[in-house]
């Protein structure tokens, strides 16, 4: 009995959880022609001539991880993303918006740390600058976003990439009403 208690609380707890986390800030506005709206995605690696073949090599692999997950969630928004590599490449019009993030800041930590010691020892963290821009190449948002996580690295990306979409969702939805 006290382990079917144990197991209906947990039902609850994990429900309420992921309850929380599909907000409806994340949802992309309805348009009033009903066409979805154009999301062009840029991602900066921030690459520098200053950084070391490994510095460079995880920037590499985090930027090719954002590039996949950002749209992804863009997608599952109700947005239509389109990757692209070079801001030239954006057509602006009245529903196709820009969104260009910079990663500013990429710190792997020690994975060995994280599996042996746990509490948060050899954390990967990261940070980023976005910036949405709308019709004529108008910036109307632009954020610093940082996240740290004693977890595997790609929990840190994904949770920007779903602080950047819930607020690149919340503006355009402020706008459209």
């Amino acid at each position: 009995m006290k382990k079917r208690l144990g197991t209906i609380g947990l039902s609850v707890v994990l429900s309420l959880f992921v309850a929380a986390c599909v907000s409806p800030g994340a949802k992309a506005p309805k348009t009033a022609s009903g066409k979805g709206i154009s999301m062009y995605v840029l991602i900066n690696r921030g690459i520098t001539r200053s950084m070391t073949n490994n510095q460079v090599k995880n920037r590499n692999q985090v930027g090719k991880w954002m590039e996949r997950d950002l749209p992804a969630l863009l997608k599952k928004a109700g947005y239509k993303p389109r990757l692209i590599t070079r801001r030239s490449q954006y057509k602006s019009s009245g529903n196709a918006y820009l969104l260009v993030v910079k990663i500013t800041s990429y710190n792997p930590g020690a994975k060995a740390a994280r599996m042996f010691v746990g509490y948060g020892a050899g954390a990967t963290s990261m940070k980023t600058h976005y910036e949405l821009y709308g019709k004529g190449r108008r910036r109307i948002l632009a954020d610093d976003l940082g996240v740290g996580s004693g977890r595997d690295w790609r929990n840190v990306i994904r949770k920007i990439d779903t602080l950047t979409v819930r607020a690149v969702s919340q503006k355009l939805n402020q706008r459209t009403r």
